[in-house]
């Protein structure tokens, strides 16, 4: 960051990702690097890719709603490439100058989620081109008040 920027709301992150599998869960970190090499957890997000339809929500919502009906499941073809729009929880942080926004993505978490797919070793590609611009929107304002999306 060029300058203190504040983070308030809920970030949204999209990946787009291949797979040789046909589902897979998604853990999306959102962490505050310092020069130092200090890493700070901020806020985190997960979505189970088969689960990625963005649908109309039934009420407000600033992130994006996916249901979770199994009539809006949509497996992902191995090979091909899909979007996932993955909603983070909201935060209200300050990311001082000099320091990073690092996003980090695992596959699993043993502690808290069964593993999906349950079997076999997936080989996840994430892309990141501009017919593929996985990124990150960040609820932001600098300190002199001007905003980002």
């Amino acid at each position: 960051m060029a300058v203190d920027a504040e983070i308030t709301g809920a970030p949204v992150v999209t990946l787009y990702v291949s797979s040789t599998h046909d589902d897979g869960a998604f853990h999306v970190y959102l962490e505050d690097l310092a020069p130092n090499g200090r890493v700070t957890y901020i806020t985190e997000g997960i979505l189970r890719a088969v689960h990625r339809a963005v649908t109309d929500p039934p009420y407000a919502t600033t992130s994006p709603f996916h249901s979770m009906e199994r009539a809006d499941a949509q497996p992902l073809v191995p090979g091909d490439v899909a979007e996932l729009q993955i909603g983070l929880y909201s935060t209200s942080v300050l990311i001082r100058a000099g320091h990073r926004i690092r996003i980090a993505i695992a596959g699993h978490d043993a502690c808290m989620f069964e593993r999906i797919p349950a079997s076999g070793t997936p080989t996840i590609t994430v892309h990141r081109s501009a017919e593929f611009p996985s990124g990150v929107t960040l609820p932001m304002k600098t300190a002199s008040g001007a905003t980002a999306p």
